[in-house]
């Protein structure tokens, strides 16, 4: 992984180090309170609570996360299983909508997602973000025979990002059970990649108007969840 913050340091050094840190966040720190559009997600008993951390400029709000990780939030930075722990500038944030209208957190934190069953007629947000560009490309921003495009991006993208390319989706519900726009831009400090998916049976044509409602839902919830540059 890239520009790790924790390069060299043996395994007591990165625990005092870490511990120091926690300490510093906890005591200078408020927690925010959450807007009700995101007090309506769901989360596990145990993970309730929820914290910021700032990436470069970004301040980013994690959600369903313990109570260990709330108080250190600068452990959201890192990965925690690895040896020597790494921690860098960049993650990912994942949340789900099931038929119903609730919602719920993804894969993040070690949480379990909810089955493509409970997600059966819903749709999710999946992102990624990281300080520079990819260094390859992602995909092609342009119509095939499987995919057309929208201006969902251009348009409805959260203050403080700048469109990149697609927005480019799925015509119809691909082997996962789910049609997929992607979306790359930029805010002023990080790199997004931006999947915006509902869940259909596979092969379902899927209409403008399904990604239409999903894309402007989710794309407003991840303005509630970033600031960049935070002020």
């Amino acid at each position: 992984m890239r520009n790790s913050i924790l390069p060299c340091l043996p395994a007591s050094g990165i625990a005092a180090l870490l511990a120091l840190a926690g300490v510093l966040v906890a005591c200078g720190s408020k927690v925010t309170p959450l807007p009700p559009e995101l007090q309506a997600i769901q989360c596990p008993r145990g993970h309730e609570m929820h914290a910021t951390a700032t990436f470069r400029k970004a301040r980013i709000t994690f959600l369903c996360i313990n109570k260990e990780l709330a108080a250190t939030p600068y452990l959201l930075h890192c990965d925690r299983e690895s040896r020597p722990m790494v921690c860098e500038d960049e993650g990912n944030l994942h949340l789900s909508r099931n038929a119903q209208g609730q919602l719920f957190v993804g894969i993040s934190q070690g949480l379990a997602r909810p089955t493509a069953d409970d997600l059966q007629g819903g749709s999710n947000l999946s992102v990624i973000f990281r300080p520079d560009p990819p260094r390859t490309t992602t995909f092609e921003e342009e119509a095939t025979d499987w995919k057309f495009l929208l201006d969902d991006g251009k348009r409805l993208l959260p203050a403080g990002f700048t469109f990149v390319k697609g927005t480019l989706c799925d015509r119809e519900a691909t082997p996962l059970n789910t049609g997929v726009c992607n979306i790359e831009a930029t805010s002023a400090s990080l790199y997004w990649h931006i999947a915006v998916a509902v869940h259909r049976p596979r092969g379902t044509p899927i209409h403008v108007d399904e990604y239409h409602e999903a894309l402007a839902f989710w794309l407003a919830h991840l303005g509630r969840l970033v600031v960049d540059p935070a002020k």
